[in-house]
């Protein structure tokens, strides 16, 4: 076990308002070590190693692990801020008991951005089948979280079946589901 305890130091307002909340804990030792192979574990991580960190997302959670400290977005109240921490609590120290059976991941990932997945749309000039003004403010949503692949009809298509694979595992990397 790397970890003996995480303790809640401040639970304060979401930033992106809509009343949820976010906490800041302090981790009992630092677990840089145990990063590369949360990043094995968790696909859809994002490590830097130069920075300590390690973050990704559960749901609209967002989590970031650094050195002694951890941080967690979007919980609607102090409940859940516990039972986040226990989960987290209990996946470091998991990954960690269980090392010997990862292959630790040093990389980081690279995220898409908008104009990635733009290119990857069908591009049918100013068709709004997804009900959005363009297929560029469509992929901005895809990167939001905000909209779904299968909200463009064109997808479906056959011709764009390697597409939506890749815009799959675009949106898979950022943490979001794509069923």
């Amino acid at each position: 076990m790397i970890l003996s305890s995480i303790s809640l130091l401040a639970i304060k307002p979401c930033t992106t308002g809509g009343g949820r909340i976010k906490f800041r804990a302090k981790l009992s030792n630092p677990v840089p070590e145990v990063m590369p192979y949360l990043n094995s574990v968790i696909k859809t991580g994002l490590y830097i190693p130069s920075a300590k960190t390690f973050t990704y997302k559960i749901e609209n959670h967002i989590i970031n692990i650094h050195d002694y400290d951890l941080t967690c977005t979007q919980l609607t109240n102090e409940s859940e801020c516990y039972e986040m921490i226990d989960h987290l609590f209990d996946l470091i120290n998991e990954t960690w008991e269980n090392r010997e059976n990862i292959t630790p991941n040093e990389e980081t990932r690279e995220r898409p951005n908008a104009i990635q997945l733009y290119k990857l749309l069908p591009q049918k000039k100013g068709c709004r089948d997804c009900n959005q003004a363009s297929c560029m403010a469509f992929s901005s949503k895809l990167i939001l979280g905000t909209a779904h692949l299968k909200e463009c009809p064109h997808l479906k298509d056959e011709v764009f079946a390697p597409n939506y694979l890749s815009l799959e595992s675009h949106l898979q990397l950022l943490g979001y589901e794509t069923e």
